[in-house]
This record gives C-alpha cells, structure tokens and sequence, in this order.
C-alpha cells in the first residue's frame, strides 16, 4: 500500500481491519506454538494469505464491489480509487490429530457488508479421512459452487484480479455449516474428485439485508486427466431474503390486495396479491448448474466455466460464463478474460387501474413502479473484456494489473453496487486495478 495517500482515497478502515487480521494471525501462530510444545500431538501448522489491492473506476453514479450483496460501497461513486474492494488478510491453523483425524480454522478479515473489516471465521471442520480416497467433514466449509470456490479469497492461488463478477457474483455465499462428503478415485491415469455438501447458512449482508439459506445441497464432480480437468456441478438451496427494500415492497403489494378487495376490486385485489406471493423470496427453491473447463499445456492457460440459476422470487432466471486465457513468460503471465451475464426477465402483468378511484389508482400505481424499479435492480446483464498481467515478483508474491471495460445492458445496473438514485441503466464503465497477492 502507498505510503503517500492518494486524493480522495481512505486508508484508516483497511488498515484498521488488516492490523486486527494481522493480530488474529499471530495470536493463532502463538496458540499452535505453545499447543506444540506441550503435546506432542496433534502436528500444528499455521499459513496466512492475503492480497493489498487498489482500484479504479470511471463510473460516478455506482460502485465497483467484490459482491453486490457484501460490499456497501467501493471505487466510483464513493472514492475514485479504493483500497477496500479486494483488499484482504487471512490465518489458517490446520492440526493433524493422527489416525485419520483432521481440523482446520480459516479466520479471514476484508470489507465487510456493514463497512467494517471484523475478522470473520470462514471455515472451522473436523475430518475424518475413512479410507485413502474418502473422506468426511463437519462443521462450516467451503461452498464448492464454482471451479475456484476452494481459492476464492487467496488471490495468490487464482490468475485473476478478481473472479469474473458475471459468473463469481451469482452466489454471495462462501461457506456452508454442515456436513460433506469427498471420494477421490483412480481412473486409468485420470483422477475423479467427487464432492456432496449439504448444510445452511444465514447472514447479514448490505443495507439491512439479512440472507438464510437452509437445506443447501452441493454436488460436484472433476475429472483430472495430464493438463486437463473438467468440472460440472449442481446447487439446489431454500433461499429467505428478510429486511432491505423487499419486505416492504412485498408486504405493500400483500396489503394493497386485502385494501382493494374489500374495497370492492377483487380483480385488482387478487392481481396485487399473486405478485406479492410471486416476488416474495422466503424458504424459495433455488437452483444452479454448472460447468468448467481448465487446460495447461506447456505455457499456456485456458479456463473456462458456464451457469445457469433458476428464478426464485425476485431473483431472475441467469446464464453467465467467461473464457480466460493466459501465456507464462517466465514470471510474467499475460491474460484476457471476457465474460456475460444475461437475466431474463419478464414484465409482470401490472395491477390494472381502470375503474379505480384515484386514492386507489395512485396507489397501484405506485406498487407498479416499485415492482418494475425492484426487477430491474435485482436483474443484472452485462459483459466484460480485461486485460491483466500477472507478475511473480518474488517468492510466494505476485502483483498484477488489470484494465477492465464493462458493458451494461439498457436496462440494468450490472455488477455494480451502492447504485445512485441518478445512475443510468445502461452505458459502460472503465475499470483500473493494482493488486499484491502473497501467502506465507
């Protein structure tokens, strides 16, 4: 990080939170040190990761965020150039008990939904290796969703700034308390890796928002042979969105129903009340298949994945996907990424205002409003071409810039976060980011 602040940019919080981070790491090295000295098991071991990050955007009506959902604010609107978007600090402890008997604890601090950097406890299991190729956790692990879902917060370990948002940005949720299941088999020369998750999760996440899904099932499948590894997997999970704009909008739309079909307007009244029962999102099926593609030969990286999400209330049905693709120049690895993300959305059949009086009308009309402006913002479509360059300056370090052109579809605010009540569906944005990835 400059030593020199640069104009308009805040220092204070991502220092605080990566100095906090730093404390947790230590004390967790502290902690193993004396447990060594005076057992003799388990065998501890301590890592740490992080990533020092600054980036840049032209857009001056929204934000660029890691996560739409657990950002609060970012580069653009807020500050030029921000620190807090990719920045981040991490320990893990793992402990190896012998007889098959494993543990890990994975504490990691970053710019969080309530703009503070309070380490957070993103993967604390046991595990029980039952034979050589099968093995059995409990306790909060990864979310395996996407092909690098394991290195998401280890920038070092990924070839990218940031995992293309198109694809990356589907599921906010990075962790899973329960149980889950991996089988590693020999296939010829080819090695097969299947995974089974299933657990939940609740979190609170930007302005008031809190996100609980329950009944989660994760499945997935990679099949490695030499320089290649083909991934597919599925998410099925009962999404409940509580608080932010959407119970009023819901609990409004439910309400102007019963007003209007005691009032007399049961056509109206049974309308409001479909929409509210359809855009509601509380214990809500929702679904995600993928797949990826990782080839490695000699010099060259080519990696590719593809989703689709179902709709489940407010959230639109989605195809998102990205083709990366890199050369090593010694310790310099040129890439271009490009991605697309569509939504599909559908108007919805309106609450029909004829005949209405004008208390009434002027009150549906305004549900309607709210209803469209809400299916709007929660239905991004946009695409991206960037142009990186990873750098492996040293040992367990490597820098990289990137430079990172976004187009919005006309009707949608994309990615982006902290969205101003004068921003603009539509047009496009230029991003600019400097990053050091190290683990230790």
């Amino acid at each position: 990080m400059p030593t020199r602040p640069l104009p308009g940019v805040e220092h204070s919080r991502p220092a605080r939170g990566l100095m906090l981070a730093g404390v947790a790491v230590v004390a967790l090295g502290a902690h193993a040190d004396v447990v060594a000295a005076s057992w003799s098991s388990p065998a501890l071991s301590l890592h740490g990761f992080g990533t020092l990050g600054v980036v840049r955007s032209d857009q001056d009506d929204a934000d660029v965020v890691s996560n739409t959902y657990l950002q609060p604010n970012g580069a653009g609107h807020t500050r030029r150039w921000d620190f807090g978007v990719d920045s981040k600090l991490g320990g893990q402890l793992n402990a190896d008990f012998g007889d098959g008997w494993s543990a890990v604890v994975q504490v990691v601090t970053k710019h969080r939904y309530d703009n503070s950097w309070t380490p957070e406890i993103e993967w604390a299991n046991v595990k029980y290796q039952l034979t050589p190729g099968l093995s059995l956790r409990g306790g909060r692990t990864v979310s395996p969703i996407f092909m690098l879902s394991d290195t998401a917060n280890v920038g070092y370990a990924n070839p990218w700034v940031r995992g293309p948002q198109e694809l990356y940005g589907m599921v906010p949720i990075t962790n899973l308390d329960g149980i889950d299941l991996a089988w590693n088999t020999d296939i010829g020369q080819a090695t097969n890796v299947f995974q089974a998750s299933f657990g939940s999760n609740t979190f609170d996440a930007v302005d008031g928002l809190r996100i609980a899904g329950k009944n989660s099932w994760i499945l997935s499948n990679t099949l490695e042979y030499s320089f290649v590894a083909v991934r597919v997997g599925y998410l099925r999970v009962d999404l409940t969105f509580d608080g932010n704009d959407l119970d009023p909008l819901t609990d409004g739309l439910a309400g102007l129903g019963d007003s209007l079909a005691t009032a007399g307007f049961p056509v109206a009244g049974q309308r409001a009340m479909a929409l509210a029962r359809r855009y509601d999102i509380d214990d809500t099926p929702f679904e995600i298949f993928s797949a990826g593609l990782r080839l490695t030969p000699g010099n060259w990286l080519l990696l590719a994945e593809w989703a689709r999400g179902s709709d489940a209330g407010l959230i639109p049905k989605t195809h998102a996907g990205y083709v990366t693709v890199g050369y090593r120049l010694r310790q310099l690895q040129p890439y271009v990424t490009f991605a697309k993300l569509d939504s599909q959305t559908h108007a919805p059949q309106a609450i029909p205002t004829g005949g209405l009086p004008a208390p009434q009308a002027t009150a549906a009309d305004a549900a309607n409003s709210g209803l469209a402006a809400a299916l709007q913002t929660a239905a991004p479509s946009q695409q991206s071409l960037a142009l990186g360059l990873r750098w492996d300056a040293l040992n367990a370090v490597a820098v990289k810039f990137e430079y990172q052109h976004v187009d919005l579809e006309s009707d949608s605010t994309g990615r982006f976060g902290n969205v101003q009540p004068a921003f603009q569906p539509g047009g496009d944005a230029d991003l600019f980011s400097v990053t050091v990835d190290f683990v230790f």
